[in-house]
């Protein structure tokens, strides 16, 4: 600074002299900024600014500490504030306001209070709200205690390679971290973030290695053609668990409780025998048989129009239309005959409430069905779905045919996940080639 002219009376050398002689709370006032002085402490000195504020108060503000902050830095502060006739206090007590009440929002603002707040009174209004509030518990239970507007890509990535190593797949990851940016989406909505941090952060593409083993495993496990053994053991455990519950049905009319229905008398003794062979024959999802109505299905004309559930709320949804093969229709035909013949409602309605099932109604059934039938413990239901894919592709059925029937607007996923059942079709377009070619050689 040299050359230039202090904008304060007190030189760097008369403050060090100042609190070299001066008494404890002694007072150095400048003479060029009013209510500028350095004040005596025991720890040094202390640069001041005393001033008026608009409720005529005389206050006295601090401006910083010497030696670290020299005397013309100090009186240039100083001489802002009163130009620019700051209420120094105030305004620091309204940043200290400030502060506090980003704290408190921030502690309001965790991610676990936002689960189990706001966002769990949302997901209570959907089908699936308790499982995805379990996957967000059960995956970021790290964060539940962080301010949501903390998160970063940085964390993501951490988080990514943490749940990695403990052997998690690409595709759980996925699904976990989608549903956190779901959230997040909403919380801005709701106006609780002012913005996503995790806006446009995704995911480390899974490696090579993982992705080449996942798709190994996809093909050599579920998605598959079930084997001749394990059809005819479908058979037979529906058939022995419907004897099995008309013989329960028998003896609890026999010991007291004559009010029951007579099974026997009915086509099919428990719902789950033609919900089982609905899926086995149409393919749909357990989702979809759960909701299906009468309309949908319509046993007059033989006929299947459904909007799957997992399209349902896409402006353009997918839809399944099919005419039932024969013998699902005779199945049909006597479950809604069964049923009285009714015009319209579920077609699997509670026999409790005939309000909708849970989508977990029918495991219990399969379990016993399963066991009666000698089926495999692992096979699960989805496995029908599986298998009335895997058919169609084996039957040279047109991909894009093959996923109108399963509910898929386009054929990418039917090919992604069940093409390998059809891998000869090239090499037989090349075969035929080759003999069209061969004969006109030999001509």
């Amino acid at each position: 600074m040299s050359g230039k002219a202090l904008d304060t009376s007190i030189t760097d050398t008369a403050a060090r002299r100042f609190l070299n002689e001066a008494d404890d709370r002694a007072t150095l006032w400048c003479d060029k900024v009013s209510g500028f002085h350095l004040l005596k402490t025991l720890k040094g000195g202390s640069w001041r600014y005393r001033y008026t504020d608009l409720k005529g108060r005389r206050r006295v503000a601090t401006v910083g500490r010497y030696p670290s902050m020299k005397p013309q830095e100090a009186a240039e502060k100083a001489q802002a504030w009163r130009n620019d006739r700051v209420d120094v206090l105030s305004e620091q007590e309204r940043d200290r306001e400030a502060q506090k009440a980003a704290e408190r929002l921030a502690k309001h603002r965790t991610l676990g209070k936002y689960i189990e707040g706001p966002y769990a009174r949302y997901q209570a209004r959907k089908k699936a709200g308790d499982e995805t509030l379990a996957i967000l518990r059960n995956n970021f239970a790290a964060w539940l205690d962080r301010d949501m507007a903390t998160f970063s890509r940085a964390d993501v990535l951490e988080w990514q390679a943490k749940r990695e190593g403990e052997g998690r797949a690409h595709a759980t990851l996925t699904r976990a971290f989608g549903a956190l940016k779901t959230l997040m989406r909403h919380a801005v909505r709701e106006g609780f973030l002012d913005e996503n941090p995790l806006d446009g952060v995704t995911l480390e593409r899974p490696t090579d290695t993982e992705r080449a083993a996942q798709l190994s495993a996809e093909r050599s496990s579920a998605r598959r053609l079930l084997t001749d053994d394990e059809i005819q053991g479908l058979h037979t455990g529906l058939s022995a668990f419907a004897d099995e519950v008309r013989a329960q049905r028998r003896n609890s009319r026999k010991h007291g409780r004559a009010y029951l229905p007579d099974l026997d008398a009915v086509a099919y003794p428990h719902w789950f025998i033609p919900f089982a062979y609905c899926a086995l024959y149409t393919g749909m999802r357990p989702g979809d048989l759960y909701s299906l109505t009468w309309l949908e299905l319509n046993v007059n004309f033989g006929r299947l129009v459904k909007v799957p559930e997992k399209t349902r709320h896409h402006p353009d949804p997918a839809r399944i239309t099919m005419d039932l093969p024969p013998e699902l229709l005779r199945i049909m035909r006597a479950w809604w005959e069964q049923q009285g013949k009714p015009e319209s409602g579920l077609v699997f309605p509670s026999p409790v409430n005939g309000e909708r099932m849970d989508k977990k109604a029918h495991l219990r059934a399969w379990a016993r069905v399963k066991r009666l039938g000698g089926l495999p413990e692992n096979l699960t239901f989805y496995a029908l779905r599986h298998h009335f894919i895997s058919a169609l592709v084996s039957a040279g059925v047109p991909l894009l045919t093959v996923a109108h029937m399963a509910g898929h607007k386009s054929a990418s996923m039917i090919e992604r996940h069940y093409g390998h059942l059809c891998p000869v079709a090239a090499a037989d377009a090349l075969a035929a080639f080759s003999r069209t070619v061969a004969r006109r050689e030999r001509a």
